[in-house]
């Protein structure tokens, strides 16, 4: 089911730079989403990009409204994902156009997965870690022309080397999938 965003949450969006949703997630598909979470994680040794790999994982993020949600409110037809982090990885208060080494970066979502309110970001909104509640997981948006860059502020920002990746390159689907097409 399609997802309609307000011109009243619009405003508020446009205005505040962040915003809530309670409905996105039913408590089933929270509950199955922290357990794919959980699952990979204990594999990996790291929250961050769980979904690269994991088809059920991305098929859970793919399957949300969170891309629906993310377009409508970022005015952006075509969105990807700059990345996933699951559990406290920054520290401190930093917009998220700070810690993505991506250029086109949107904002974010922040889903608390204990009580599946899902709180969208603007790319400017001084997000403050300390205080999001755990356990949560953090997806960065960028549109579909995003390109690698050096972010001395992100603490991941050489991890696209890894995946063939030079500063100032495309950003591919096959690492960074378009979750609105």
């Amino acid at each position: 089911m399609r997802y309609t965003i307000t011109s009243t949450q619009l405003n508020f969006f446009r205005k505040e730079g962040q915003i809530e949703f309670e409905d996105l997630y039913s408590s089933i598909e929270i509950v199955t989403l922290k357990a794919l979470l959980e699952q990979t994680l204990a594999v990996a040794n790291t929250g961050r990009d769980l979904h690269r790999g994991n088809a059920p994982l991305l098929d859970a993020l793919h399957t949300s409204r969170l891309g629906q949600v993310a377009s409508g409110l970022f005015g952006k037809k075509r969105l990807r994902f700059v990345f996933t982090q699951f559990g406290n990885f920054f520290e401190g208060v930093r917009p998220i156009e700070q810690i993505s080494s991506m250029t086109e970066t949107c904002g974010g979502c922040v889903l608390n997965l204990h009580t599946g309110v899902a709180t969208f970001y603007s790319a400017q909104f001084p997000l403050d870690f300390a205080k999001l509640e755990p356990p949560y997981l953090l997806v960065v948006f960028a549109t579909d022309k995003a390109r690698y860059r050096l972010q001395d502020s992100d603490p991941c920002t050489h991890l696209l080397k890894r995946l063939g990746y030079g500063f100032g390159d495309l950003i591919t689907e096959e690492t960074h999938p378009l979750i609105v097409k």
